[in-house]
This record gives structure tokens, sequence and C-alpha cells, in this order.
């Protein structure tokens, strides 16, 4: 079953350039097809980066991780799948095969380096 949640990093907090904030989501098991970011409140795109991630992830994986941009886009983030000795899988040499990141626990967005009051909604699709 497909579900779509929606949380903010709330209102970004200290000097323009350099204010912060970090917003969680509802409990989630499954895992990300796609999330749409949504910058609220026109942050500095030549500075402004975010990132989401599980909290609960304890190697704190980024899902997503976006530097010094601030134009709203949809994404369907993927990561490399590996085998159990740890190294990647392959289709053909040199082409990884990719799969949706699996996450268990709340999802943690975090807007860094923007303005007082700069906020991000991230939208994220999830398999449950």
């Amino acid at each position: 079953m497909i579900e779509r949640l929606q949380f903010s990093t709330g209102a970004a907090v200290g000097a323009n350039g350099s204010a912060t904030a970090t917003g969680h989501s509802a409990p989630v098991a499954g895992e990300v097809l796609a999330v749409h970011v949504d910058y609220v409140d026109s942050p500095p795109a030549a500075t402004t980066d975010f990132t989401m991630s599980d909290e609960a992830d304890p190697a704190s994986e980024s899902i997503i991780s976006l530097t010094d941009q601030a134009t709203d886009i949809k994404i369907y983030p993927r990561r490399i799948t590996e085998q159990a000795d740890g190294t990647d899988i392959l289709y053909v040499a040199g082409e990884e095969v990719f799969e949706p990141y699996v996450v268990y626990g709340r999802l943690e967005a975090t807007i860094a380096q923007a303005n007082a009051g700069d906020s991000v909604t991230a939208t994220v699709w999830l398999e449950t």
C-alpha cells in the first residue's frame, strides 16, 4: 500500500545565511518511493542546504542531501544495493542496482544555512 505523509522542518532560527531548523514526521515503516521538497519563505539558493534521513538509522545515511539550492523539487531517492559481503550488486560491470531506502521510525528533515523564518515542507510517498 502506498501512503503519503507531509511534515515540516519548522521555521529556521538564527542569523540570515546561517539559520537552521529540524523537524520530524510521525513514525513510519516502509520504503521511500518519492519526496517533494517545498521551500517556504524564499530561502537563499546560494547557501541553503536540506537533508532528510531516518532518525533511527544507526548509520545516519542521508536519504536526501541538497546543497546550495532552494528550488522546489520532486526526487525519487534510491541507494545502491549490496551483497552480503558489502560489495555492490551490479547488472553488469559498472552498472549498479538501485533500490528505495528502507525506513523505520521518524523521518528527520533539516534546513541549514537559510534565513530566519525559512522552512521546508517535505511530502513523502512510502510503500508500506
